[in-house]
């Protein structure tokens, strides 16, 4: 009796690749996946094809990684947009998971869910303060910074940050349109992230 092939996840976004020298430099695709991780649930993870689990990467490189990639573009206001569209992608793909998976469950419930999967896709360490109408993040460290400082990507975390905020928007504009992302805002960007506070509007 032949063998049932195996069906894989198809990945979520992928994007082309650049070097980290000074010189913009295709090296490759990446592509990003939700994955069901054993310990952290549902996180987000960055594969190349062929590559074994030592060169998977995170959200924060993920993030970092794509800003890189868009140096090749001239004009800064371009690489904005290029970012905030790549995170906008990244926090809808999730939002539709999430709806898939918590189906029935409260808009706080669903943010809960949603925010989870970021920070620990980021391999970040965090307290949760969840309330009917508050929800909030204390971070230990700034995950993106980290990552920047051990990978040597320290020039993109400007456009990453905006990335970044750009997931979150499109997250809680998906699952709970009537929340507000209060941080991390627009005006905090170069600023190490230690808090996410999202609230309901009244």
């Amino acid at each position: 009796m032949p063998e049932t092939p195996i069906v894989q996840d198809a990945p979520v976004i992928s994007y082309v690749t650049a070097s980290a020298d000074m010189r913009y430099i295709e090296t490759g695709e990446r592509q990003v996946y939700l994955r069901n991780d054993p310990k952290a649930g549902l996180v987000f993870q960055g594969e190349m094809p062929g590559c074994r689990p030592g060169c998977y990467i995170n959200l924060s490189e993920i993030l970092l990684e794509y800003a890189m990639s868009c140096e090749g573009c001239r004009e800064e206001e371009v690489v904005s947009k290029e970012v905030t569209r790549f995170g906008g992608q990244l926090g809808e793909k999730l939002a539709a998971k999430i709806q898939q998976k918590k189906a029935g469950k409260t808009a706080a419930e669903q943010l809960s869910s949603g925010f989870k999967c970021v920070l620990n896709s980021m391999d970040a360490m965090y307290i949760e303060d969840r309330k009917e109408y508050y929800l909030d993040y204390s971070l230990d460290c700034c995950p993106l910074s980290e990552c920047a400082n051990s990978t040597g990507l320290n020039r993109s975390v400007e456009m990453a940050d905006v990335s970044f905020s750009a997931l979150c928007k499109s997250l809680v504009k998906v699952l709970a349109p009537d929340w507000v992302l209060k941080q991390p805002s627009e005006n905090n960007v170069n600023i190490p992230m230690h808090k996410i506070i999202l609230t309901k509007l009244q």
